[in-house]
């Protein structure tokens, strides 16, 4: 459960295709470690504490994402009835967005954030994927058509040296963090809390990962998440974690400022652009 990149949260799901972020190389420089508080305050979630971070505000904002799949699926659906298909109404095409913070991203490399989640949903996702129906035949092939039809409509960030930028400086940010001492200390007295709690546990992404593969939580998943939401507030991990994170990337804005000024005013003009289409756009 690595972070994504920020502000890239939502999932388009697609033809049977669920679209993810990446990450990209990182920097060699040594990094300057960050103060930070001696009492750090952890976020109220894990999801909260991604959207807090520095870099967060050089991305896309939820509401940005939503609109660009809505102009998607408006224009797809408008060329699948310009080729034949009447009753083509987008239902193979599906966002998967919102959800309450808390169990939206629970666990990390930060540990376990949220006991109501930890008791409700363990270490299973806070949102299932819907099942999304699928095409056949010469409406596949249409609806293949469209996608590459409202690719050459829809602006594009991605690419772009600013979206480059910010993927690589996320990533960056992340490795510093996850090699900074006040985090590993942390992460060991996690471990620890963990191993006297009766769950032995050496790094909580690993823990968190699994295999958990029964439909629902078990008595047993359940016990060992919300040991992991204990240990995680007795240890101080999610409070040390994004506290470093954020020290991290405040000096990378800092360092980065002209490019990713820059960056942030494209976001906003795809935002502005995607607008104008989606007033254009005829009623699907």
């Amino acid at each position: 459960m690595t972070p994504r990149p920020p502000r890239a949260m939502g999932m388009l799901i697609a033809a049977g295709l669920l679209t993810t972020g990446c990450s990209v190389g990182v920097a060699d420089k040594a990094p300057t470690p960050p103060a930070i508080e001696v009492s750090p305050t952890p976020p109220a979630t894990g999801y909260d504490g991604l959207l807090g971070l520095p870099l967060s505000a050089y991305g896309t904002s939820d509401k940005d994402d939503d609109q660009l799949f809505a102009a998607r699926k408006a224009l797809v659906v408008n060329c699948m009835k310009s080729r034949g298909h009447p009753s083509y109404l987008g239902q193979n095409m599906v966002w998967v967005s919102g959800g309450d913070n808390e169990a939206r991203r629970p666990a990390g490399a930060w540990g376990y954030i949220g006991l109501t989640a930890a008791k409700r949903q363990g270490f299973h996702p806070g949102q299932s994927l819907p099942n999304v129906a699928g095409l056949t035949g010469a409406e596949d092939q249409d609806f293949q058509a469209c996608q590459g039809a409202a690719d050459k409509e829809l602006p594009r960030l991605a690419g772009t040296s600013g979206w480059t930028l910010t993927q690589r400086l996320f990533a960056q940010s992340l490795q510093q963090t996850k090699a900074d001492r006040r985090v590993s200390a942390a992460r060991e007295r996690w471990s620890a809390c963990m191993t006297a709690a009766g769950r032995p546990a050496q790094d909580p992404e690993i823990l968190a990962a699994g295999p958990w593969e029964t439909a629902k939580p078990t008595v047993d998943e359940i016990a060992a998440s919300t040991a992991a939401e204990s240990c995680t507030t007795s240890s101080e991990l999610a409070a040390v974690y994004f506290a470093v994170l954020t020290g991290y990337q405040r000096q990378l804005v800092s360092a980065n400022a002209t490019v990713l000024v820059a960056y942030r005013k494209q976001v906003q003009a795809q935002a502005d652009q995607v607008s104008d289409l989606m007033a254009k756009l005829p009623a699907p």
